[in-house]
């Protein structure tokens, strides 16, 4: 019985082992999903600018986002290799250490087996000699009998249990057997699922490398244009700052209000309980805001950033941009008030909403379905996003503010980061 219990313990460590495995290919499973969803639609944006992307800065950053994207996925499908390797290798060393039991347990059998047909024979041969009842009344004296009777039970008690023991090594035998099939499919199964990763993984290091390629051809292309590229940077350096000082006049107006009124009920400054509750909220929903597109992907995060073909120009991105399809919905992330309505040149229409202490932008709009003064649920329509039919761009500019101070919406957004 205590190699049964030790074998118990392995073969429940061995199921403990392949359980937490196959968790952890769940979340890879997840985690490759969502990048291979990315990467699909990225693609599908590609495919839809392609006849601009010999003058199309855009094309280039969807095209930059796609290969990220790509990189992240061979990443994944090395750590599914890696994490089946590693059970492909326990599972072989369960199948030995399964096999060496079972040849133990054989041996085991065949000893017991023989053991018993000594004893059955031995009896067999004492039988034609002996009573039982004799060999009782014939003690010396009633301790000597009651000593008998003893043995004779015990003896009996000793043949059934051997009997017993051998039908109980014969099950376990077979259940170690069936134990040893299982491992041995589940190799097939493991081994099976590594050619096919292995595949994938090949075939994603060819589309990164024509990728790659695609976009060095791009930005040799594009780089002929230094002069054209660093006109429109300045530009956008202008439209951003506009964009920046039109936010910041804004928020000064909405707390000037809201001193104002504060004021007016001789209190000191500070915001209404409605306010300061709709900024708790908005705060504990870090991470976990909807996006203000129901479709798109980040191609420009937060902070300062490198120029796509020029290395030696920068600029600082006060939000994010998101690319996304023609005529893709604009919602608000969460509940607030509709404070302005402005336009940017070059940009389109742009919209600052106030959730309390916090605010949100969204800019480059081509309609809008709101008013100054409406109140707004979380995922609400607050317009169309525009498209600059040039470089055949659609990108909506997103910004989040904590009153003067800009915040990075990718730490914001549900799984934007």
């Amino acid at each position: 019985m205590l190699k049964w219990s030790k074998y118990t313990v392995f073969l429940l460590g061995f199921l403990f082992s392949f359980s937490a495995f196959s968790q952890t290919k769940e979340e890879l499973k997840k985690q490759k999903s969502s990048i291979e969803k990315e990467i699909s639609y990225t693609t599908d944006l590609l495919n839809k600018t392609k006849a601009n992307k010999t003058k199309s800065l855009s094309y280039l950053k969807v095209l930059d986002k796609q290969i990220n994207n790509k990189e992240r996925l061979l990443q994944t499908l090395n750590i599914e290799i890696s994490l089946l390797n590693k059970q492909i290798k326990k599972i072989k060393r369960s199948i030995v250490n399964t096999e060496q039991a079972i040849i133990a347990e054989q041996e085991n059998l065949k000893l017991l087996k023989s053991e018993y047909a000594k004893m059955i024979f031995a009896c067999f041969k004492k039988k034609g000699t002996r009573n039982d009842l004799i060999f009782i009344i014939s003690a010396e004296d009633f301790n000597q009998a009651y000593k008998r009777i003893i043995y004779l039970k015990q003896y009996a008690s000793f043949r059934k249990n051997q009997v017993e023991k051998i039908a109980e090594s014969q099950k376990e035998l077979e259940r170690k057997k069936i134990s040893l099939d299982t491992q041995k499919n589940q190799l097939i199964l493991e081994s099976s699922s590594k050619k096919e990763l292995v595949g994938a993984k090949k075939n994603e290091l060819n589309t990164i490398s024509d990728t790659k390629q695609e976009k060095q051809e791009l930005v040799n292309k594009l780089s002929k244009s230094e002069r054209l590229f660093k006109k429109q940077l300045k530009d956008k350096q202008k439209r951003a700052k506009a964009l920046e000082d039109e936010i910041r006049k804004i928020i000064e107006e909405e707390i000037r209000k809201a001193r104002e009124e504060a004021e007016k009920k001789n209190k000191g400054f500070s915001l209404t309980p409605e306010a300061m509750a709709l900024s708790s909220e908005f705060n504990n929903n870090k991470g976990k805001l909807p996006w203000p597109l129901a479709k798109g992907v980040i191609v420009q995060r937060y902070g300062k950033q490198k120029h796509a073909v020029f290395a030696g120009l920068e600029t600082f991105n006060n939000g994010i941009d998101i690319a996304t399809d023609k005529n893709m919905i604009v919602r608000a992330i969460f509940d607030g008030t509709v404070s302005r309505i402005f336009f940017i040149k070059g940009e389109g229409k742009a919209i600052l909403m106030n959730h309390g202490e916090y605010f949100s932008v969204y800019s480059g709009l081509k309609e809008v379905s709101v008013k100054v003064g409406d109140k707004l649920l979380a995922k609400e329509k607050v317009g169309l996003v525009f498209t600059q039919e040039i470089e055949d761009k659609t990108e909506l500019h997103f910004e989040i503010w904590k009153g003067y101070d800009k915040q990075d919406p990718s730490k914001w957004l549900f799984k934007a980061y």
